[in-house]
């Protein structure tokens, strides 16, 4: 999965809530709604339906509520970038910066789970799978068919997305650290001169 397929595993029609038990609704909500700020490092990886390795990445990100990311994968020089207001995807290798706007409805934001108030009830069905929880949308307009999202405290230690082509896409957060203070420069992008920048309002 690349950076840039974390922001645009949708369209995701929004869902409607079952509380399983542990992290029912509310306290799975207030688990979330617990962060201030994070940092770590990631591996994602994408697996066809039969198991085939797609792509495998890593890197570190850090994160700050609300809607504050940094994102770096630096073997394949990309590094994407949500100020709270845009999101930014550069891709060194090709000189090009793909610029959306910041949305906070996981319909075509996913991440925003993690960065922003989301109010589950409004757009997923949820359940609880052993220490797993399950996000099944509604309807028939998304090309996500599930979201698992394995939760250590307050913060998940990998979430997996299966969509309509068979694909499954994991994140495993690991190293994980609570409370950090980031700078903020960290999560503001000055476009460099001389690349392809992209302005889209799609995901």
């Amino acid at each position: 999965m690349t950076a840039a397929r974390l922001f645009r595993l949708a369209p995701l029609p929004l869902l409607a809530l079952l509380a399983g038990h542990g992290y029912g609704q509310s306290a799975f909500e207030a688990s979330l709604a617990e962060l201030t700020s994070v940092s770590g490092q990631f591996v994602q990886e994408v697996r066809e339906a039969d198991g085939y390795l797609v792509d495998r990445q890593e890197g570190s990100f850090s994160l700050q509520r609300p809607r504050l990311l940094r994102w770096d994968v630096p073997a394949q020089d990309q590094l994407l970038i949500s100020d709270g207001e845009s999101i930014y995807l550069y891709d060194a290798l090709f000189d090009q910066v793909t610029v959306r706007p910041w949305s906070s409805d996981p319909a075509v934001n996913p991440i925003a789970l993690l960065l922003d108030d989301v109010y589950l009830a409004d757009w997923a069905q949820v359940t609880e799978e052993g220490d797993e929880i399950l996000i099944v949308p509604f309807g028939h307009q998304t090309n996500i068919l599930q979201i698992r999202v394995r939760m250590e405290g307050n913060f998940p230690s990998s979430m997996t997305v299966g969509d309509t082509t068979g694909q499954v896409s994991e994140i495993y957060f690991i190293d994980v650290v609570h409370g950090v203070v980031i700078d903020p420069e960290q999560f503001q992008f000055q476009i460099p001169p001389g690349v392809e920048v992209i302005y889209s309002d799609g995901y």
